[in-house]
């Protein structure tokens, strides 16, 4: 699927420096989508590729504010961000409300209270990057990418199919 097609053994740190796995390659670890998870090990192969795409966003940001990768957020708030949208495509998604009030001239937005709320569900996200000006938004902009909403609907799709 493109450059974004990345092998788990193939993630590096943020300073270029592979990072060690625990790859059973040979064996098909069994997700547990009913638990957050909180290393990038405990997602499967399509979470894995929205996975990539936060930790590139991610890195853009360390480099531009030049501080270290973790005061932007942690790997595992990368991956519990990933399971709550996947296991809820509603889950915290800028869609926009078209039933917003038109009569009184509002045009249709997301309800940033509920975006706001439901991104502090998430372990490491507090009120600054819940606010519609924080990390959290932009962590939902790299989510509602056509590639990652496919990618996560796929995730869906498999394990809807295993379970009929």
């Amino acid at each position: 699927q493109g450059e974004s097609n990345v092998e788990r053994d193939a993630i590096t740190s943020e300073d270029g420096t592979p990072e060690p796995t625990n790859d059973n390659s040979d064996q098909e670890k069994e997700v547990k989508y009913d638990c957050m998870p909180k290393e990038p090990e405990d997602l499967d192969d399509e979470e894995f590729q929205v996975y990539v795409s936060l930790r590139a966003w991610r890195l853009l940001r360390k480099n531009e504010l030049e501080v270290e990768p973790y005061k932007i957020c942690q790997n595992r708030t990368l991956c519990e961000l990933i399971r709550k949208r996947r296991n809820d495509a509603q889950f915290c998604s800028l869609k926009l409300d078209h039933n917003a009030n038109k009569a009184e001239g509002n045009v249709a937005s997301v309800d940033e209270s509920t975006v706001e709320k439901s991104l502090l569900s998430v372990w490491g996200i507090g009120p600054s990057k819940a606010a519609k000006d924080g990390f959290g938004w932009e962590m939902l902009e790299i989510l509602a990418s056509e590639e990652n909403e496919t990618l996560l609907a796929s995730s869906r799709n498999r394990t809807n199919a295993a379970n009929i």
